[in-house]
């Protein structure tokens, strides 16, 4: 009886704790500020022996080309390339010292092509975040593929390969909007994302960047709770098999 009521004690809490992310919201990494420096202090960058010459100051890039996206969510300031050694930009989370800064209207579309919209949740805890990125409008980055590599705690979770000068409306490589990059599962809020860009070649334009989002979208379910949702389905199985003997 005691082990039933602390199932459903754990139940209870994960519901509640769902219920108190319900306002849609993200936490966005800025490139840069409106002085062409570093934008929310999570992001650093290599580049000509180490030292700040990768980081350019920052030009307004062009805002999104269609409506899906409104020019009021992300100024598009960006870095871009550098030349030296090799260029590397980093943007890094933790959701425990990282509130979310970014507030959104419920079922905000991110990328309308691909159906991206706002989960309507906001984050600070353990759970699964998306991991969107974003770029001005480009054709003449000169460094080759751009590789997005995200990790949690120094471990490698996602890789993605974009060619920052393709112009396709569906993927939007090339259309301002924002992008998914993929999903992580975070165990705990003091678990840290890290989302590092390189380019294939280090020229002046290797690559561009105006951003990283990550977004709070669903709670990791505990063990008892996945035990007890396993009961409920387990339960209506024999319940339809039972109606159809009947």
């Amino acid at each position: 009886m005691k082990k039933t009521a602390s199932r459903i004690g754990s139940a209870i809490a994960a519901i509640a704790l769902l219920i108190a992310h319900t306002t849609s919201a993200a936490y966005i990494i800025e490139a840069s500020d409106a002085g062409g420096r570093l934008g929310e202090g999570h992001f650093t960058y290599t580049g000509a022996g180490g030292t700040a010459a990768s980081y350019s100051t920052a030009s307004g890039g062009q805002l999104p080309a269609s409506s899906d996206v409104p020019s009021t969510f992300f100024t598009l300031r960006h870095a871009f390339g550098g030349n030296g050694t090799t260029d590397e930009y980093s943007f890094t989370y933790t959701p425990l010292s990282d509130d979310d800064n970014t507030v959104f209207a419920e079922n905000t579309s991110f990328n309308l092509p691909q159906n991206l919209r706002s989960s309507g949740l906001s984050g600070g805890e353990a759970g699964t975040y998306n991991v969107y990125r974003i770029h001005p409008s480009t054709d003449n980055v000169s460094g080759g593929t751009t590789t997005y590599r995200v990790s949690v705690n120094g471990d490698l979770k996602v890789s993605e390969g974009i060619d920052q000068n393709a112009a396709n409306l569906t993927t939007g490589e090339n259309i301002g909007r924002w992008e998914l990059i993929g999903s992580v599962d975070l165990l705990s809020n003091t678990d840290t994302v890290t989302v590092t860009m390189t380019p294939q070649n280090s020229t002046y334009v290797s690559m561009r960047a105006s951003g990283i989002m990550l977004e709070y979208v669903a709670p990791i379910p505990e063990p008892t709770v996945l035990a007890i949702m396993g009961i409920g389905s387990a339960l209506i199985l024999v319940r339809r098999r039972l109606m159809i003997l009947e």
